[in-house]
């Protein structure tokens, strides 16, 4: 039986890339409760991120690789009443939970529709659609996850030392990965005549930035551990980032070699990479979270 274009388009497998701000959040969280974390999952994972790729490819009618597909099949009228089902789902789902998660999730489907609809098309611009997806897919979802998997305040939160400066980390981890998953598109996206920051760039100049941007986190994340008193969460984050910045080093050389490495293959190498060994740390500090005494 064939699989309909539509849950093709969806992508729900390509989540996966987007879990490691969703076990962050949860990881440093003092304390989750299992049933909320689990609800926060099925909205995320399941309705919202799947939501954006299918809105997202049906306005873009990809006929090259996009993340996760290399052969991505064309997208029907079917992919659109989806999609938008989804995102009512993940609404209608969340104010069920909460009123407050129901706007902020209803916030970012809306920036989501906004990054790919013609008539706004933020994708068009490259830095206010780097700022949109790294706020959003970082600082807002480290943000949601962290209050909701608790069930706690804003004004509760901002009392805690692993909110808001991990939440700015999260963006600052999208923002390093972002530009990396455009950098084999600038043809397609030139096509569609959409100035994404990696085309503005340029090839190496992806590699740079985000390289900038990674090494960024490596020292806020520092300060951050050091000065909380979790230097052993950055001993561990050190070892669980060596693959993924391995890579991205041999990756980057082969690129100056030739640019025609920059390619889809690699991005989803790079990605699947740092986004496994991004989860695993995560893990193992909620593992030591409840076999340790050290503080988290």
């Amino acid at each position: 039986m064939k699989i309909p274009s539509f849950l093709i388009l969806l992508r729900i497998p390509f989540s996966f890339y987007l879990l490691p701000v969703f076990m962050f959040a949860v990881s440093f969280a003092p304390s989750f409760h299992i049933e909320n974390t689990l609800h926060l999952f099925i909205i995320l994972h399941i309705l919202v991120y799947p939501a954006s790729n299918g809105f997202n490819s049906y306005n873009d009618k990809d006929t090259s690789s996009i993340g996760g597909l290399k052969n991505p099949p064309t997208p029907d009228i079917w992919l659109l009443v989806v999609s938008m089902l989804f995102n009512l789902g993940a609404i209608a789902y969340s104010y069920w939970l909460h009123p407050m998660l129901c706007i902020m999730i209803t916030l970012y489907i809306l920036a989501s529709i906004a990054y790919s609809w013609k008539p706004i098309r933020l994708k068009k611009y490259p830095v206010l659609s780097f700022i949109t997806v790294a706020f959003f897919q970082g600082f807002a979802t480290y943000a949601i996850t962290y209050l909701f998997c608790q069930n706690t305040s804003f004004i509760n939160a901002l009392d805690q030392p692993n909110f808001l400066m991990p939440a700015i980390i999260s963006s600052l981890m999208v923002a390093g990965a972002y530009p990396m998953t455009q950098i084999y598109q600038h043809q397609a996206d030139a096509k569609s005549g959409d100035l994404t920051l990696s085309r503005l760039l340029g090839i190496e100049g992806t590699f740079e930035f985000s390289g900038a941007m990674n090494l960024l986190v490596f020292l806020i994340m520092g300060y951050f551990l050091s000065n909380s008193n979790q230097s052993h969460l950055f001993y561990l984050f050190i070892i669980f980032i060596f693959p993924p910045i391995s890579f991205f080093t041999w990756w980057f050389y082969k690129v100056k070699q030739n640019e025609k490495e920059a390619n889809f293959r690699y991005t989803m190498i790079l990605n699947k990479i740092s986004s496994i060994s991004l989860i695993l740390y995560y893990l193992v500090i909620m593992l030591v979270k409840n076999t340790s005494e050290l503080p988290i």
